[in-house]
């Protein structure tokens, strides 16, 4: 039961257009000799399931990035949302503060989601272990015992379904392996860091094994608000167990359990512009604001609603983690889930997997959107949701090994509700007899089936086509209520609407292996995002639905290596044909209210690419550098948007024309055997906008991120030591905001600033 607890060179920009970016950050180990083929001395080779199988990255026709535990801890990347550094054309923010710190918004080339609520989808499909996670609320891991991250560009609709418009990304975790051992950190830094983590894997018979995983993040704030709530902080507890149980070579049954539990202040932000509209201040200062500026002692410019509470980083720096907010912020989630994994070889040239889960969400979100005392908007937000995934797949070769071939069932059944309180200007009912506050009662049940099946056929060693199709049905009913409780005024009793879609995602692919060392390959693929409801309709008539969106995609790559693998380099050109388009706008209703409205608003086009360089000169030093390019131009946008802002020329959000990551690590071997790394790391994304209307406010400028790590192993790789500075140039930039001018203002939140830290990793 759901409980409310209260620029680079235009030349430059168009010599790296022309590639793209596909497949691997790896360590700068250096390879053995692996088993009977004796690989020469090279970068680390990683193995992925980006096509439901198992094959090295460098084979796999898919552009796509995969990167080891042991590259992420060489970037100092501890938490999920860290990731947004890993590669160009994908970024990761919080998104819209109303879903707490758990909530993850995730674009892969310029295709995301903007709200979280759960009667919309992610545009950008979020896997762990295999289980799809259907909320973007929720899916904030602590990056503990994983093997490894998988991010695959483009529409993955064949093999992953609706939602992976925009691609995938895929969390592997470690399995217990049978063997007794385990592993401790502890990590301090700026904030009064304080991370904690162990693993322990033990055998419990021959043929049964298990795993504990612990982890705790604890992080002082960033700024307060008038509470004095620390905004911005980190309060989490993660647990994790898995059992592993393999009676024979053919069959495996995993079990795998996971807890997250959160409890922090909220988001670190402020209002970042004001706009007189003489509605809402002319109301707010001569009725409300007087007892406010009494009570707290606020002298001008603080006593009024006014631009006196706008802060940017221009004007002040790290103020703009302050805000005026005086009421107790919340962001609170009680996360968890289970799965049973089955893997059964029914033959030498076929495989069966079963993955069953369940997962559960409960998030408890209170904030100030308008981030002054008045507290103008004030957002209290329940929410419980619950999911079932069944997934049923075969792999197998046929006719001697020329065709591979991956077939599959799939259903989803999710169900959620939420409570809405929004107490829109306080105290004016009571003063004046204005009840604005909304109370809004929601429950959601949806359900999805698939079935689908992706083959490629090898007409010689050398060339082979890909065909595939998946055909998804979604049905979805929502529940909307909305009454005024000041004035116990109803303006919408429980009403229920009833939607459903249905498509078939097609797939053609060629590949072609040049060299040992040179794969071609293209993809002609076509995804899908299902459609849903406005989830926060205040206008007293049932809630609008919307309908899917859709992308056309055409993609040219290639993937080399060279010199016996101490360079790999990667390419790829995209062209995305994007249709029906669901964008986000925040209306003005009048008399003080405004609603977020998403529709299907119009079509664009999307063109870029990205390039990998990864390069091992000598066995000390590793070099990367990766680029990649978006150019988004609207061909269509719809009424409904332009009366909102939305033109033609406007751009997409959160699609930087240009982006950037490179890397150098240089590990120094030491006379006793233990070995020191220095590692610099480098990320560069050109301006883009946080919101579809382009609001220059919102706009987050150009930045460059640096950061910096030394590190010293023992000569067993069981003890490590180090120290690591991150944003080292302090650069603050806005990851997401929101527009409200129907009330006057506009709120942005910020990335982190300039951090140290330092850690000891021991291994048993």
């Amino acid at each position: 039961m759901l409980k409310f607890h209260g620029q680079p060179s235009a030349a430059f920009v168009a010599l790296t257009s022309s590639f793209a970016l596909g497949s691997i950050a790896a360590t700068p180990a250096v390879l053995a000799a692996e088993g009977a083929r004796e690989q020469p001395a090279g970068l680390e080779e990683i193995v992925v399931t980006a096509r439901k199988r198992e094959e090295n990255v460098q084979d796999t026709p898919v552009s796509m990035v995969a990167v080891s535990s042991e590259a992420l801890a060489e970037r100092s990347m501890s938490s999920f949302k860290d990731l947004t550094s890993i590669a160009p054309n994908f970024e990761l923010n919080g998104g819209i503060a109303n879903g707490g710190g758990s909530a993850a918004q995730l674009f892969i080339r310029g295709v995301g989601q903007d709200d979280y609520a759960f009667p919309n989808d992610p545009g950008v499909g979020l896997y762990i272990d295999g289980v799809y996670i259907a909320r973007s609320a929720g899916s904030d891991f602590n990056l503990i015992d994983l093997d490894r991250v998988e991010v695959l560009r483009g529409p993955q609709g064949t093999l992953y379904g609706r939602n992976t418009i925009g691609g995938a990304v895929k969390i592997i975790t470690k399995k217990p392996d049978g063997t007794f051992g385990g592993a401790a950190s502890v990590t301090v830094g700026s904030y009064n860091r304080i991370d904690l983590d162990g693993m322990l894997q033990f055998p419990i018979t021959d043929t049964l094994s298990g795993k504990l995983v612990i982890g705790s993040r604890d992080r002082d704030g960033l700024g307060k608000n008038l509470h004095g709530d620390e905004l911005g902080e980190t309060n989490q507890m993660t647990a994790r167990a898995a059992l592993r149980f393999k009676p024979s070579d053919t069959l495996e049954i995993m079990w795998l359990g996971d807890y997250l539990h959160q409890r922090q202040a909220g988001p670190a932000g402020s209002m970042v512009y004001f706009q007189a509209n003489g509605a809402t201040e002319g109301l707010i200062n001569p009725v409300v604001a007087p007892g406010v500026a009494a009570e707290l002692g606020l002298q001008p410019p603080y006593d009024t609603f006014g631009p006196g509470w706008v802060k940017t980083v221009d004007d002040c720096g790290h103020c703009v983690y302050n805000s005026g907010g005086n009421i107790e912020t919340r962001d609170w989630a009680d996360i968890w889930g289970t799965s049973v994994t089955v893997d059964w070889a029914l033959s030498d040239a076929v495989d069966f997997k079963s993955i069953t889960a369940y997962r559960n969400n409960s998030i408890d979100i209170r904030r100030v959107s308008d981030h002054t005392p008045f507290n103008i908007v004030q957002v209290n937000n329940p929410e419980d949701t619950s999911q079932f995934t069944q997934e049923f797949q075969f792999v197998g070769r046929s006719f001697n090994d020329k065709l591979d071939w991956v077939s599959g069932l799939f259903y989803q059944e999710e169900k959620g509700e939420s409570i809405l309180f929004a107490p829109l200007v306080p105290g004016t009912y009571e003063l004046i007899g204005l009840d604005l506050t909304a109370f809004i009662n929601t429950e959601y049940k949806g359900s999805s089936y698939a079935v689908f099946g992706e083959g490629t056929w090898h007409f010689t060693d050398k060339f082979g086509m890909t065909l595939g199709g998946r055909f998804t049905r979604d049905e979805k009913k929502y529940t909307y209520a909305m009454s005024r409780p000041d004035s116990g005024t109803i303006l919408l009793p429980p009403t229920t609407q009833k939607n459903s879609w249905s498509e078939f995602l097609p797939k053609l692919g060629f590949e072609y292996r040049q060299t040992d060392d040179i794969l071609w390959y293209s993809n002609l693929a076509r995804g899908y995002k299902s459609g849903g409801y406005n989830a926060r309709d205040l206008s007293g008539n049932p809630p609008q639905p919307y309908d899917p969106e859709f992308i056309n995609s055409f993609e040219l790559g290639v993937k080399t290596s060279w010199a016996d693998r101490r360079l790999i380099a990667n390419a790829a050109i995209f062209y995305n044909d994007y249709k029906d388009i669901q964008l986000l706008t925040v209306t003005d209703l009048g008399g003080g209210n405004v609603q977020t409205n998403i529709t299907n608003a119009a079509k664009a086009r999307i063109i870029g690419g990205e390039l990998e360089l990864t390069a091992l000169p000598i066995p000390e030093l590793q070099l990367s550098v990766n680029m990649g390019t978006i150019d988004s131009k609207y061909k269509e946008v719809g009424a409904a948007a332009q009366a909102n802002g939305i033109n033609i020329d406007s751009i997409l959000a959160n699609a930087p024309k240009f982006g950037l990551n490179a890397s150098a690590t240089y590990t120094l071997g030491l006379a006793s055997g233990s070995n020191l790394a220095f590692r610099l790391d480098a990320a560069h994304r050109t301006s883009q906008f946080r919101d579809a209307k382009n609001n220059p406010p919102l706009q987050a400028e150009a930045y460059t991120l640096l950061n910096a790590r030394i590190s010293w192993k023992g000569m067993d790789d069981k003890l490590e030591v180090a120290v690591f500075g991150t944003n080292l140039t302090d650069e603050l930039y806005i990851t997401n905001g929101v527009e409200v001018l129907g009330l006057g203002y506009e709120e942005a939140y910020y990335n982190r600033p300039r951090e140290w830290g330092a850690s000891i990793n021991y291994k048993f």
